[in-house]
């Protein structure tokens, strides 16, 4: 094979290199102004449970939520601090049993935890547009609504 031959060959590499970075960089833009979302796009947020099922969580709760990254969700019920793994797959994401600190609490805050770790852990996909995300079940039923905290 010539040189001229070898360097050509490069060069076809270079700009299919190229072209697949120009398609994955256009690919991305068209998914940030389409509204879907990427498997990384809940890493490093922060969320407020807003309704857990058919109830209603106080505007006053000091609960929260956050996707940390390496798969990690960290939180806080309003009682105890909760801990688990989460995987997320196009729109599906599974979230492995919730661990919980063991401090006892008022009664109606109690059940609020058990309520929103359960809809954590019953969790199959989800919806985010901008500031709001939605958890549903394995039926399609929302289960958990959040309400983005850290958002500029």
């Amino acid at each position: 094979m010539s040189l001229f031959e070898r360097m050509r060959g490069r060069s076809e590499t270079r700009s299919k290199v190229r072209l697949y970075r120009v398609g994955r960089s256009l690919a991305a833009s068209i998914s940030m102004l389409c509204g879907t979302v990427s498997a990384a796009s809940l890493a490093g947020t922060e969320w407020q449970p807003e309704r857990i099922g058919d109830l209603a969580v106080p505007a006053a709760s000091s609960a929260f939520i956050q996707f940390r990254s390496h798969g990690r969700l960290a939180g806080y019920s309003g009682c105890n601090r909760l801990m688990a793994q989460y995987r997320i797959q196009d729109s599906a994401i599974f979230i492995r049993p919730v661990a919980a600190t063991r401090m006892s609490c008022a009664g109606a805050v109690m059940a609020r935890e058990s309520a929103l770790a359960r809809a954590l852990e019953q969790a199959r996909t989800f919806r985010r547009q901008r500031t709001e995300l939605v958890l549903f079940d394995a039926t399609g039923q929302p289960i958990l609504e959040l309400r983005q905290t850290d958002w500029d």
